[in-house]
């Protein structure tokens, strides 16, 4: 035991100082964000009044509208730099944050969500995971992206729990955006001077990178079938992870009557799970067939957001949040691993881009489908269908683990 724990040690120290850099910001970015966005659902609904259906819409429909531009952030990320997209991606964060602290009616709400579904959390989604892509080597790259989302959970864990001791001491809502917005400012000072740029030198002028059908560009995503296979698949569990942030709040607070501080201490949970397992399960399993391990993800997911439909007492949300920790646990990592593999490196930003949209499309078709099902046929209803979701993700996954070969990486340590 104690030389598996030198050894992770020893790997950890081996990871580039820029990396670290970027860790860091990512944690002080995402606790930021955590202050205000598990309350947005509750605060449109509960204090504005506005329908769950218009909730699913603006949280929905209107991430898919501008969705287009998500793709433009992968050629911009390739173009400009990792770096530069970082910044503005942030400085959208501000602008989100402030905005809804003061917002008032339905349309402004869609022009602040239009605006960061295009060249905020998205953008940051793409011009991040390809910076890690370039600092790492394909062989730590899965490992690399877990750490990451450690520092992502680690976030969501401090920032809900900091943000439900200050409701309960009656803090408003509007308080809590501005408290967002202003660590997202900080971050935006870190990164200002301590991320450098990593692009590599191909990225910049993509179009002198020509496979043998002379494509380039975004050509040569469109042409990898089974990336865009891949891709089809992972939509489903991204779809029952997109309702956690929004819909479920509103559904475990709303319908099954759980107080909102009972809520930020389940998404807190959720969160310490994720950054406490994430890192030594997904190095364990490093080496296992990445199709497989999304099945089960894909499984966990459906299981654990869909079985709420089911839930009855406090303790049995928990166990349910518990399973779905644990297949949001593999989701990303995995998932970001094999995009990463997958792409040539002159069109890294493009890969990137084009997962970041399915990450997001996913997300976004999840809380307008889950906030509609909720007004037309019911809570209870609407998340049994999350759960076939999530079980049919398993499937498919299933499907393509028997063809699935590992990209090139050097052998493991004990066939050496």
């Amino acid at each position: 035991m104690r030389r598996r724990l030198r050894r992770m040690v020893h790997e950890l120290r081996g990871y580039p100082g820029q990396f670290w850099v970027l860790v860091v910001g990512i944690f002080i970015y995402v606790t930021a964000a955590a202050f205000a966005f598990p309350y947005e659902g509750i605060y449109l609904h509960n204090v504005l009044g506005v329908s769950m259906t218009w909730v699913g819409v603006l949280f929905g429909l209107v991430p898919l509208a501008v969705m287009p531009f998500q793709i433009w952030g992968g050629q911009l990320t390739d173009r400009f730099g990792r770096r530069s997209m970082i910044l503005l991606s942030v400085v959208s964060g501000i602008v989100w944050f402030v905005g809804f602290a003061y917002v008032r009616e339905v349309w402004q709400v869609a022009v602040l969500v239009a605006v960061e579904s295009s060249i905020g959390w998205p953008l940051f989604q793409t011009a991040t995971n390809a910076m890690i892509a370039d600092l790492l080597p394909p062989e730590r790259r899965q490992e690399a992206f877990s750490i990451t989302r450690v520092a992502m959970n680690l976030g969501v864990v401090l920032g809900p729990a900091v943000a439900g001791i200050a409701l309960g001491w009656g803090v408003s809502f509007r308080q809590l955006f501005l408290a967002a917005a202003a660590g997202c400012a900080f971050m935006l000072a870190v990164a200002t001077l301590s991320i450098r740029e990593s692009r590599p030198a191909s990225a910049a002028a993509p179009e002198l990178h020509v496979d043998e059908a002379g494509r380039s560009g975004y050509g040569i995503v469109l042409a990898d079938r089974h990336f865009l296979i891949f891709c089809a698949v992972a939509v489903l569990p991204v779809f029952c992870i997109g309702n956690f942030g929004s819909i479920f709040s509103v559904y475990i607070t709303g319908y099954l009557g759980i107080p909102y501080g009972t809520w930020g201490w389940l998404l807190a949970m959720n969160a310490f799970i994720v950054a406490t397992v994430q890192y030594p399960l997904v190095r364990a399993l490093k080496w296992k067939n990445r199709m497989l391990l999304l099945a089960v993800s894909s499984g966990l997911l459906g299981l654990g957001i869909g079985g709420s439909a089911f839930a009855g007492p406090l303790w049995s949300l928990v166990i349910l949040v518990i399973v779905m920790s644990f297949g949001e646990t593999l989701l990303n990592p995995v998932a970001s691993a094999e995009v990463s593999d997958a792409a040539p490196e002159a069109v890294r930003g493009r890969y990137m881009g084009v997962w970041t949209v399915v990450w997001n499309g996913g997300a976004s078709l999840g809380p307008a489908f889950g906030g509609w099902a909720m007004d037309a046929i019911g809570g209870r209803e609407a998340f049994l269908a999350l759960l076939v979701v999530g079980l049919a993700g398993a499937v498919l996954f299933g499907t393509l683990a028997p063809g699935w070969r590992r990209r090139r990486v050097p052998p493991r340590p004990a066939d050496v």
